[in-house]
Formats: C-alpha cells, sequence, structure tokens
C-alpha cells in the first residue's frame, strides 16, 4: 500500500491511473480511534466502504460511518489516497485501486445498533490489546504515530 497525499478537489476533477473505489475513515472521539469489529472477517476495521455510483468518497464516508457504527458527521477532512496492488482473487485479476482515506471528530458515541456487518464498536487508545485488526493499513493506522502525523500534518505530496 501507497499513501499519496493529494488534495480533495484534484481527486475529484483529476483521472486517476484506476479506479477510486472505497472510502475509510479514522474518526477521534474522546481522544481515542473508533473502530468496528466486522462479523464476516472477524477482526476489527477502520469504518468505511465501497463508493457507490454517483456518490463521491466523503458521502461514503459519512453514509458508511452512520450504517455500520450509527454515528453521525456532517463532514469529513480529507486526507488522501491510499493506492492497493491487489492480488488475484475471485474479485478478478492482479489490479490497482485507490481508496480515499479522511478524518473526523465526535465529541460523544451515540448508541451503536448492530448491524449485517458490524458485531461492535470500540474507542481504542492506540496501544491496548484489542485483538486482530485488519490488513497492512490497519497495522500501519494502528501506530499512534502514523495516526498522529495524519491528524497534525498539512503538506501536500504531488
Amino acid at each position: 500500500m501507497e499513501f499519496i497525499r493529494i488534495e480533495y478537489d484534484k481527486v475529484i476533477t483529476s483521472k486517476l491511473d484506476a479506479p477510486l473505489t472505497h472510502a475509510l475513515i479514522v474518526v477521534k472521539c474522546q481522544g481515542k480511534y473508533l473502530f468496528m469489529h466486522n462479523k464476516w472477517r472477524k477482526n476489527w476495521e477502520l469504518p468505511g466502504g465501497i463508493i457507490e455510483a454517483g456518490e463521491h468518497a466523503e458521502q461514503c464516508v459519512i453514509r458508511e460511518l452512520y450504517e455500520k457504527t450509527n454515528q453521525i458527521l456532517d463532514t469529513a477532512e480529507f486526507k488522501g489516497l491510499m493506492k492497493f496492488r491487489l492480488q488475484p482473487s475471485f474479485h478478478g485479476p492482479e489490479r490497482i485501486e485507490y481508496g480515499a482515506l479522511f478524518m473526523g471528530e465526535l465529541c460523544r458515541l451515540d448508541d451503536f445498533v448492530e448491524n449485517d456487518e458490524a458485531s461492535s464498536i470500540i474507542l481504542w487508545d492506540g496501544t491496548s490489546e484489542i485483538g486482530d485488526i485488519a490488513g497492512k493499513l490497519m497495522n500501519e493506522l494502528s501506530n499512534p504515530l502514523h495516526i498522529s502525523s495524519l491528524e497534525y500534518e498539512r503538506g501536500d505530496v504531488k
């Protein structure tokens, strides 16, 4: 996975060399980070999902955050693109896809409502043991130093 800092308006107006298929969000609440437990993969993940037809990436993360965690955000701050080289699978041949990464902040959590994908949510301090965290991105983001760099860096890489 490669992380690319780019301005959001450039993502919307530019043609990427591969499709932008999904969006994820890092949500900070009470000094901790919101993770959801995926029922199918049986691990902790950042909220997010597939960008639907006619939807922008920011609309996707706000919708997915609500659908999977019952948390409401009005806006999310775009942080950059995640570029993935996906291996051949039943989804198709080897390919490259992009995902948009956002950050948001909540003052408090609304009650969680279990759904088809998420069995629970947790506010994680970045250091305590919570079990499996999904994928390379999650492992990188689970390091508090990486999350802090997303929070405080404002420079773009082109």
